[in-house]
């Protein structure tokens, strides 16, 4: 059968089309040779003749590919046509997939730049000047730092966004407009998606100067809200010490009204103590006792005043001195800490 095999190959090697369409021509030929060869040994032939006669009978190999390139060659031109329709087909997909992606990620990214912007503008430079206004935040420390430049671009933001959204947002509007009528060039997605890029860094550039102004002059100016926070610490630490004075003599004279009132001023105060900076104020950098230790300290000598206002209202004299006693050893680490001179 090699010579079988010999002949279709001289057949087939130059039939246009995809491997399987030669593969199933062969397979074709190969069947109806076979199918000669069989009828040809049945009427008394030897292999080789029956072989040999089937061949010639098929034709010769030059022959039989021309018919075949006839009927089948004109198979090749098309099928190349399509393979190139799905590559372009695929390519145009991945091309329209990763630009959209590009243009949604730009148009996130601007919408979420313009709600900071917008959420700064509306609630955070407000409070931030009234702060500056209190003194809270010194704004001649900000300007001895030299950036003095800072608060004034903050208010800057604020007047041109509050006086003129309505323009800006028109302008906008009527650039994105003339661009979309006038630029007709093939390149216009592209054309498109670097002016949105571009306004996406423009709009970065402005979070950053924001969001930095912000940060900067706050970590500037707070200083002096640690220096007003001192004061005010010692303010109440004298008003529980002046109380629980007032408490101790007005509980020797059994005048229960004074008690009440002297143990309520107390737990006021040790409210207003617990509040804010007042307690980071009264410690040291790196020194004991520290933030947390005079918070677990303030914490238990507030649960003893609740429960010396309990045994004010039972008029129970030895359970309000139990627990003021017990005020007194929480309270004495905060005492001794306002009472210490100020680095």
């Amino acid at each position: 059968m090699d010579k079988l095999e010999h002949y279709l190959d001289l057949v087939c090697r130059s039939i246009g089309g995809p491997k399987s369409l030669r593969q199933h021509i062969r397979q074709e030929l190969r069947e109806h040779l076979l199918d000669a060869v069989a009828e040809h040994k049945a009427a008394g032939m030897p292999e080789e003749q029956a072989l040999a006669r089937a061949l010639e009978d098929f034709g010769g190999p030059e022959e039989v590919r021309s018919e075949l390139e006839a009927a089948h060659g004109h198979r090749l031109m098309p099928l190349l046509i399509d393979k190139a329709m799905q590559w372009k087909e695929r390519t145009m997909r991945a091309k329209w997939l990763w630009t959209t992606w590009a243009y949604l990620a730009v148009v996130v990214l601007i919408a979420l730049e313009l709600l900071f912007i917008t959420f700064n503008v509306v609630y955070i430079i407000p409070k931030m000047k009234k702060l500056m206004h209190d003194g809270i935040v010194d704004p001649a420390i900000i300007e001895k730092a030299g950036v003095s430049w800072m608060p004034h671009f903050m208010n800057r933001l604020s007047d041109v966004t509050g006086h003129y959204t309505t323009q800006i947002l028109l302008v906008a509007a009527a650039a994105w407009g003339l661009l979309e009528w006038r630029v007709k060039s093939e390149n216009k997605p592209f054309i498109r998606l670097a002016v949105l890029g571009t306004a996406a860094v423009g709009l970065m550039v402005l979070v950053a100067l924001t969001a930095g102004s912000l940060v900067i002059s706050f970590e500037l100016g707070a200083p002096a809200l640690g220096q007003m926070a001192r004061p005010w610490a010692e303010q109440q630490v004298a008003t529980i010490d002046s109380s629980l004075e007032g408490v101790e003599q007005a509980l020797a004279k059994k005048d229960w009204e004074v008690v009440n009132d002297k143990t309520d001023r107390a737990a006021s105060a040790m409210n207003r103590l617990m509040t804010g900076p007042a307690l980071a104020s009264l410690t040291r950098w790196n020194e004991r006792p520290n933030l947390e230790d005079l918070r677990a300290h303030a914490k238990a000598a507030r649960e003893s005043l609740s429960e010396a206002r309990e045994a004010v209202r039972r008029k129970d004299a030895e359970g309000v001195k139990a627990a003021v006693r017990k005020f007194h050893e929480e309270y004495e680490p905060l005492h001794q800490s306002a009472k210490a001179p100020q680095r």
